[in-house]
């Protein structure tokens, strides 16, 4: 019974992993069909991601990206989170396991999620950490996001500079995505920002990118309206901005925002009762920004004369840009305070680096002195040891016998040194001999080798000439082939004028001509004569110069002089301009020249749809070569 319960045991143990890895596989479909659905259809990808079963989730990476999928389907239908209970698995799992896309999503949703809770310092962290590892990642629209997103908390923080850069960002990603209406959003944004700075050189530019855009709907049309309305407040003189209020005179449409840009330029224009009307209605319930409202309304009250109230709004607007400006100063104080934090420890780091450097330091002079104690008691003992030998040479020196002994010793090995030096001396002499005739013969294989070269210079000059000789063998004897084609051409046309009287009029007419140029042709050729030559020069040239005349007739004489040629085409349901084409061929022109001749660059084109039709493979052979043998043939 054991082998049996055993082998039971190992069957439920194997369906319980098959079941196991279907169900992770269901699971990873579903995930990636939720994800292939999430731009186009956000409600269908939440759909399908609120019908899985966290439970079933199995691995930390599933939950991570089911966990990444929900917030970005939450954010794409609208539904605002301030809590990371849904995303904080894919923070635990992908900031430090995950791809560049996975981290710069995980990113941004971290990022959106502060903003929902108000912590806009944390959520501008987080897109600035995405924004750094964006390099890595392909997930453009991801990126054009979190720029965007950047640059509004930018425009919140007073940063117009970086709230612009941001937008032309985006904008240049989404103009490479060809998803235009975010382009020109974020090109807005970024003209919003250069006129913010007073930037009018890159306002200019920018408000001429935005120009250029068609098909705009009825909301992009009326945001570029008060876009221009504020470029022009801002650099346009007044006649400018009578002219644009002039063409927005019915400001229903506008929003409290614009209606604020629209009393500035009332006011700008002298009509402050106007402007003052407009503030009122954006004062009466509307949401607008309190601060642009109080700029505007402290000029419309002096040119009115009311200065008490003028002066009571000023104080107010006073009031809110000292709030302003703390929230920028503590903005900056945290800066300092970040900065002053990283100098610390940098300075931290410097004095642990200098106490490594002066250990390394100390410790290589004590090294040296080690080094130097240790040299000096080894020049004590060699000291020690030499006097030890020299007091032994003061007493052998003492006996006279030896001090003779060692002087004639030394006498004789100062002879031999000389010798030895003298042998030296005529050896090196000896080599550098030897290298003087080495350089010598060098020199004379060079010579001969120059010699050898001018030698083969001269035999392919020779080789020239030659060929010379023998193209212009070729043709002299190319020429009196062609004579004597025209003689027989001639002698044939006059047979035909002579035996065929019923001859068209035209055919005779091109008959007659042909015969008095190839006469006059052989007639120089034969005499040697350019005055035979000269009418031939000028029928010729007033034949060919009509393209299409000298076709036809050339065509006409071929007729004539070999009706199964001409009819061989014809049969081929060739048209006549085909047949002139072929005709030229037949006369002898090659194709280059008779591209030239026609001045059509498509005449390659005509030789195709001929080869077409007379079944000529395009490599089997030239088509020149298959008319003339034609012509012989026929």
């Amino acid at each position: 019974m054991r082998p049996i319960q055993h082998l039971l045991l190992l069957m439920l143990l194997l369906l319980a992993c098959c079941i196991a890895s279907c169900s992770d596989y269901k699971q990873e479909e579903v995930l990636n069909r939720a994800e292939s659905l999430m731009e186009a259809h956000p409600d269908s990808a939440l759909t399908i991601l609120e019908g899985i079963e966290k439970s079933e989730l199995g691995s930390k990476k599933e939950q991570a990206q089911y966990a990444l999928l929900m917030s970005m389907a939450l954010d794409k239908n609208y539904i605002d989170t301030t809590t990371f209970d849904v995303l904080q698995p894919a923070i635990d799992y992908y900031l430090d396991n995950g791809n560049a896309n996975d981290k710069l999503r995980t990113y941004y949703y971290q990022g959106r999620i502060f903003q929902n809770q108000g912590d806009r310092d944390n959520a501008l962290n987080s897109f600035i950490k995405g924004i750094d590892i964006s390099h890595e990642s392909n997930d453009s629209l991801c990126i054009a996001r979190t720029l965007v997103a950047q640059g509004g908390l930018y425009n919140e923080f007073y940063d117009f500079e970086s709230y612009t850069n941001c937008h032309l960002k985006a904008a240049k990603i989404y103009k490479n995505l060809s998803l235009s209406w975010n382009e020109f959003d974020c090109l807005l944004n970024a003209l919003n920002g250069a006129i913010a700075l007073g930037n009018k050189s890159r306002g200019d530019s920018l408000l001429s990118l935005c120009n250029e855009f068609r098909n705009l709907d009825k909301s992009q049309k009326l945001a570029l309206t008060k876009h221009q309305l504020s470029y022009t407040l801002k650099f346009g003189d007044n006649q400018s901005i009578i002219t644009l209020i002039a063409s927005e005179e019915d400001n229903s449409n506008f929003d409290p925002n614009g209606l604020l840009n629209l009393a500035l330029a009332y006011n700008k224009v002298g009509k402050s009762a106007k402007a003052k009307q407009l503030l009122d209605y954006v004062n009466n319930g509307l949401e607008y920004d309190t601060l642009k409202y109080l700029a505007i309304l402290v000029p419309v009250l002096e040119n009115m004369g009311d200065y008490k109230n003028a002066f009571t709004v000023y104080t107010e607007f006073c009031h809110k840009m000292d709030s302003i400006n703390t929230f920028k100063f503590d903005q900056k104080s945290k800066s300092v305070d970040e900065r002053h934090q990283i100098e610390l420890k940098a300075e931290q780091d410097a004095r642990e680096n200098a106490k490594i450097i002066w250990s390394y330091i100390a410790g290589i002079i004590f090294l040296i002195l080690v080094v130097v104690i240790l040299f000096l008691l080894f020049r004590s003992n060699k000291a020690q040891k030499d006097l030890a030998i020299e007091r032994a040479k003061i007493t052998e020196l003492e006996n006279k016998q030896l001090k003779s002994d060692n002087e004639m010793a030394i006498q004789d090995a100062k002879i031999k040194e000389l010798e030895n030096e003298r042998l030296k001396s005529e050896k090196d002499k000896a080599i550098q001999d030897a290298k003087i005739k080495e350089l010598e013969n060098e020199n004379l294989k060079s010579e001969k080798d120059k010699a050898i070269q001018d030698t083969k210079i001269k035999e392919l000059e020779n080789e020239n000439l030659k060929s010379e000789r023998d193209k212009k063998a070729l043709e002299a004897e190319n020429l009196a082939h062609r004579v004597e084609i025209l003689e027989n051409e001639s002698a044939s046309l006059k047979e035909l004028m002579d035996s065929q009287e019923g001859l068209s009029s035209e055919v005779q007419d091109a008959i007659k001509v042909r015969i008095e140029m190839l006469n006059a042709l052989m007639a120089g050729y034969i005499t040697n004569n350019d005055q035979y030559e000269k009418p031939y020069e000028s029928w010729i040239k007033e034949l060919t110069d009509n393209t299409e005349e000298f076709m036809n007739s050339n065509r006409l004489a071929f007729q004539v002089s070999h009706p199964r040629f001409i009819q061989y085409f014809e049969d081929h349901d060739l048209t006549i301009s085909e047949i002139n084409y072929v005709c030229l061929y037949a006369i002898g022109l090659r194709g280059k020249e008779v591209g030239n001749y026609m001045k059509k660059r498509s005449h390659v084109n005509i030789s195709s749809g001929i080869r077409k039709k007379l079944g000529i493979d395009k490599h089997e052979t030239n088509i020149g070569i298959y008319v003339r043998k034609l012509l012989k043939e026929l």
